[in-house]
C-alpha cells in the first residue's frame, strides 16, 4: 500500500472515530416559524350582559391566533369586572354599564356594543305586553295579580337581580327615574342571569327583569315582554329602539407594564379595522 493510500485510510477511520466519539457538531433546532410569542392562557370574567359580545370577540382573536385560550367567562357582575382588573386577578375584565366616577381612571375600557335589559315571564303566561307604568307598578308591589293586566288570575311572584347588577341599575334607571326604586316586600332576589333564565322558566307566575342575550332569545321557555308597544329583540336593540339599552366595554390595566402582550394584541386588534368590524356586527 503506497503512502497516498495509507493517508487517506487513516483520514477516513479518523474521522468515524471522530464521529463515533460525539465530535459532529450538535443538531442546532431552530425554533418554529409558526410559533406565536403571545401564546398562552388567559383569565377572563366580567358582567354578564356582555358575554355574546365578549364570546364572538375573543373566538374571532382566537382564529388568528389558535395558541391563545381564553379561561373564565364567569358571570362575576360589572362591580367585580373592574375590581378584578384593577387587583390583577383577571388579564382583562368585562363591563355591561358605563365606569362610575370612583373607577374612572383606575382601568382604561373600549367600547364593544351594547345590551338590554327586557322584562321577561314564562312563555305559558297569556301577557305578552306591558306598559311602562305597569311594569312599575308590579314592580313595586301595587299590582299584585295578574288578572289586572289580562292575564290568567294568580299572584304575581317578582324577582329581582342583586343591586350591584347592572341588570338591575337599567331597569331601575327607565322604569323609576329619578324616584327612589321600591319593590315589593316579598320580591325575591336572584344572581346572575343564567339563574333568572332557570327562575322564570320553573314558574309560571313569575316576572323578572332580564339581560338580553342569546340564551335569553333563544329559551323557548321564556318570553321577553314588549314595553310600550316596542318588541324586545334582537333587530330592536340593534337599531336602538328598544329603549332600556347599556354600554358594553372591556376594562384592562391602566399600567402598560402590568398588560401581558397578548392582552396588548387584542386590545391593539380591537381598535383596529378588524375588531371593529367584528363589534360592528354584534
Amino acid at each position: 500500500m503506497n503512502n497516498t493510500v495509507k493517508a487517506f485510510v487513516l483520514g477516513t477511520v479518523l474521522a468515524v472515530m471522530a464521529a463515533s466519539c460525539g465530535g459532529a457538531s450538535p443538531v442546532q433546532i431552530q425554533p418554529k416559524a409558526t410559533d406565536d410569542p403571545i401564546a398562552g392562557t388567559y383569565v377572563i370574567k366580567g358582567g354578564g350582559g356582555a358575554i355574546d359580545s365578549v364570546r364572538a370577540l375573543t373566538t374571532a382573536f382566537t382564529k388568528m391566533h389558535p395558541t391563545v385560550v381564553w379561561q373564565g367567562f364567569d358571570d362575576v357582575g360589572s362591580d367585580a369586572g373592574v375590581k378584578l382588573t384593577v387587583d390583577n386577578q383577571v388579564d382583562i375584565g368585562y363591563i355591561s354599564r358605563e365606569l362610575k366616577a370612583p373607577e374612572k381612571g383606575t382601568v382604561d375600557s373600549i367600547a364593544i356594543g351594547a345590551s338590554g335589559t327586557g322584562v321577561g315571564v314564562n312563555a305559558a303566561n297569556a301577557v305578552k305586553a306591558l306598559t311602562k307604568d305597569q311594569v312599575q307598578k308590579i314592580f313595586s308591589g301595587a299590582i299584585t295579580d295578574w288578572k289586572d293586566i289580562g292575564g290568567t288570575p294568580g299572584k304575581i311572584r317578582v324577582l329581582l337581580r342583586e343591586p350591584e347588577a347592572a341588570t338591575r341599575t337599567a331597569f331601575e334607571s327607565y322604569f323609576f327615574g329619578s324616584s327612589k326604586p321600591s319593590y315589593a316586600k316579598d320580591a325575591i332576589e336572584v344572581f346572575q342571569k343564567d339563574e333568572t333564565l332557570k327562575a322564570i322558566s320553573s314558574f309560571k307566575d313569575a316576572i323578572g327583569m332580564m339581560t338580553m342575550t342569546a340564551d335569553t332569545f333563544a329559551s323557548a321557555d321564556v318570553r321577553l315582554l314588549t314595553i310600550d308597544n316596542v318588541t324586545a329583540t334582537r333587530d330592536t336593540l340593534g337599531n336602538g329602539t328598544y329603549p332600556i339599552r347599556r354600554p358594553l366595554y372591556f376594562v384592562y390595566s391602566t399600567d402598560t407594564l402590568k398588560l401581558k402582550p397578548a392582552i396588548k394584541s387584542f386590545v391593539d386588534w380591537l381598535k383596529g379595522p378588524d375588531g371593529q368590524k367584528v363589534i360592528a356586527s354584534l
